[in-house]
């Protein structure tokens, strides 16, 4: 009985050593003998290795997980919501200690800033060499960089540095043109967009004129088609067609932000005597964003300048007041195809991570065709690939196919941080010259002159 009771003992220490609970299909304990490593006992006794994520989607990131645990069962992966506009922000407050993700999205144009806070891990070459293969050339640009590992801060590449890959991308967003075909087909006798601003513009003179002298009682003016005029990501399709080039032809100059430019003038002249009587002589405040989704969304209006993020709003809209809509590239301006800001999702690995093998892996299933699938079932994002053709769904996606046509009429947002202080000078500049509140040419000067001043390259 001795015997019995001390075997009984020493099962018990060895069971409490372990931490282990009994379960019909075990999964993972705690091994206090060795420190908490987590094993997994039905699989050789392999070790877990643990790492953080952070993502802003709880359904895409509960599907990611899901299928890359799956395929890795040696490693569990832990996932925060962090909204990717935060992180960048969220990863310095956190750097250096536990709390920081090994596993980051954020939007391409704070990678300047998070490598000068030196918080990311350049890329192995053999995963930079894949994601060049497959990805989007201007896409991979935006993550791309040449480095100072002692001074920690991006620099132009000379030729002298070795360009580093320090983010994998993962979807590309640019505004396009969405339209009502429920409208046109009614107005024009046709659902397909007219593909130029000129055949725009005299439909929407025409479509304008509801004053009819027989029938005083109505004299409401119609709006055929709206955009945002004070928002400068969404009005850049007017400057690039006259030829205006954001910070140089490699977009990198801040010396060359060019808003002061001859072709700004130019567009901002086209907008205010062109495109505004063709609006009802709206002023840009009356034209808001949001303002104009509740107009397409009513089915009241034939186009809007919008983004992908607009789309599974306006789908339900459509099913509500029973109209159709589809997207497409903006239309040309004086036979020129408009150019348009481009956005590019990062994946990223934090410098400090303690386990960066297994954060590149993860980096490398969400690029892979299974994870961009996911993403875009979960999120109805358009993975940044060269060729879609293989993510089922995207190829054929009627809006996803649209956004797709002007992606390919788009450069990346420049990542200079100087960038910042473009936001306001040209929405300022774009309102007061569309209400005519100042001339072209004065409008053009006051932003390049208050860019100039805010970057501090008036000395």
């Amino acid at each position: 009985m001795k015997k019995l009771l001390m075997v009984v003992s020493v099962l018990l220490v060895a069971f409490t050593l372990s931490a282990c609970s009994p379960k019909e299909e075990v999964e993972t304990c705690t091994n206090n003998a060795a420190n908490g490593t987590l094993y997994e006992f039905d699989k050789n006794q392999s070790e877990i290795i643990t790492i953080k994520v952070w993502l802003d989607d709880e359904a895409y990131a509960t599907a990611l997980i899901d299928a890359f645990e799956a395929k890795y069962p040696d490693i569990k992966v832990e996932w925060d919501e962090v909204g990717a506009v935060d992180t960048r922000q969220r990863l310095e407050t956190y750097s250096g200690s536990s709390y920081a993700a090994d596993v980051v999205v954020f939007p391409h144009d704070h990678i300047g800033a998070a490598l000068n806070s030196n918080l990311l891990y350049p890329f192995p070459e053999t995963q930079r060499q894949d994601i060049v293969d497959r990805m989007v050339g201007s896409a991979v640009g935006t993550a791309t960089s040449c480095y100072d590992s002692e001074n920690n801060q991006a620099v132009s590449c000379t030729g002298t540095e070795e360009s580093k890959l320090f983010g994998a991308p993962l979807s590309g967003e640019s505004v396009a043109l969405f339209y009502n075909q429920t409208l046109l087909e009614e107005f024009n006798g046709s659902p397909e967009p007219e593909t130029t601003w000129e055949a725009i513009i005299a439909s929407a003179l025409d479509y304008n004129q509801v004053d009819d002298p027989t029938t005083p009682e109505i004299n409401e003016a119609q709006t055929y088609f709206a955009m945002d005029v004070g928002n400068a990501y969404d009005m850049h399709f007017a400057a690039t067609a006259f030829g205006f080039d954001l910070f140089g032809e490699n977009h990198l100059d801040k010396n060359a932000a060019n808003l002061g430019s001859q072709e700004m003038i130019d567009a901002l002249t086209w907008l205010n005597s062109t495109l505004r009587p063709a609006v009802n002589d709206y002023n840009a405040s009356t034209l808001s964003g949001e303002a104009n989704r509740q107009l397409f969304e009513s089915g009241e209006l034939a186009y809007i300048i919008d983004g992908p993020w607009s789309i599974q709003r306006y789908k339900n809209a459509g099913e509500t007041n029973d109209f159709e809509f589809g997207v497409t590239k903006i239309p040309t301006i004086n036979g020129v195809q408009p150019i348009t800001f481009s956005g590019v999702q990062i994946a990223a690995v934090y410098k400090g991570s303690q386990e960066p093998t297994a954060a590149f892996k993860f980096v490398e299933f969400m690029t892979s065709a299974e994870g961009l699938e996911i993403m875009y079932a979960q999120t109805n994002k358009l993975p940044a690939l060269k060729d879609v053709s293989n993510i089922e769904g995207v190829a054929t996606d009627p809006y996803l196919s649209g956004i797709s046509a002007q992606l390919a009429y788009s450069h990346p947002m420049p990542i200079i941080p100087e960038m910042g202080f473009f936001w306001s000078n040209a929405g300022t500049m774009y309102s007061q010259a569309w209400n005519g509140s100042a001339t072209p040419e004065a409008a053009a000067t006051t932003a390049q002159e208050g860019f100039e001043s805010q970057a501090d390259l008036t000395n």
